[in-house]
């Protein structure tokens, strides 16, 4: 008899995200808990493009999810494990970036287009400590000017894991659930069956190497990532041996994360990682 446990499975993880919105079931529990925070219901929208390249062999940017109604919107998802500058501009970068393409692809800049990025943020900004959801709109402040065609909604998920769970509403009790540390605390406090339905997910998940290797990769990468900070300079760490280093860099580049960025979290040259891509 296998009495081998699951791995633990966090919801607030890229890899995780990705799996569930594939299956229907799954997929129904988190468009119900973005229809109640964005009013947005993506029941009808599908997957598209989850890249946009300028034509360069890296990547520029890479998002969680983009989806479409192949009307006039456009919604991004974005699971966000950690707050920095860069990613925060990398997420408005490819909103804009998105909005733009939307008018080149229809050719009609007489109708609007609408882009939007719903970001599940697994931090608290400072300055905004006790704020759950907030709703941005972009263009010129000093002149009130608002573009109508892009905004952004964030979700500041730590801010459900401190509230009360039984005084809760449906949806926020399965914000709290990112938030869980064990399959056991999960269960001790839910009885939905949707949301009983998705901790079962989850240790199936903790069950299955393959899906094992791509989370415990993305955990690790994370951790790289959060080693060191950009802020308008770069500053190398040392990663353990040269062979760790290729093997970190090679992964990396299979990530499409990009030439700069795998030289800061290596310490390896950028001519020794292009080597890499022969």
């Amino acid at each position: 008899m296998n009495d081998e446990k699951p791995k633990f499975i966090k919801l607030c993880s890229d890899a995780t995200f990705k799996y569930l919105w594939k299956n229907a079931k799954t997929r129904k529990w988190f468009v119900e808990i973005i229809k109640n925070k964005t009013g947005i219901d993506l029941s009808n929208y599908e997957f598209i493009d989850n890249e946009c390249n300028t034509g360069t062999i890296i990547k520029d940017q890479r998002n969680d999810l983009v989806l479409s109604d192949f009307k006039d919107n456009v919604v991004i998802i974005e699971m966000n494990s950690s707050y920095s500058d860069s990613e925060e501009r990398k997420n408005r970068y490819y909103l804009f970036r998105r909005a733009g393409n939307n008018y080149l692809v229809g050719k009609d800049y007489t109708k609007e287009k609408h882009s939007t990025l719903i970001a599940f943020n697994n931090y608290i900004r400072n300055g905004i400590d006790d704020a759950k959801v907030l709703n941005s709109w972009f263009g010129v402040h000093d002149l009130g000017i608002k573009y109508n065609d892009i905004e952004m909604y964030e979700i500041f998920l730590p801010n459900f894991y401190k509230m009360c769970y039984y005084n809760s509403n449906k949806i926020d009790k399965r914000l709290w659930m990112f938030g869980a540390e064990t399959y056991d605390e999960m269960k001790k406090n839910i009885t939905d069956k949707d949301d009983l339905y998705i901790v079962e997910e989850l240790e199936r998940l903790g069950m299955n190497n393959e899906f094992i290797d791509e989370y415990d990769y993305e955990i690790v990468k994370n951790k790289l990532i959060n080693s060191y900070k950009i802020e308008g300079k770069a500053e190398g760490i040392t990663i353990g041996e040269k062979s760790k280093q290729i093997e970190i860099a090679k992964k990396s580049l299979e990530q499409d994360i990009d030439t700069n960025t795998i030289s800061v979290i290596t310490g390896l040259s950028i001519e020794e990682i292009n080597n890499l891509k022969d």
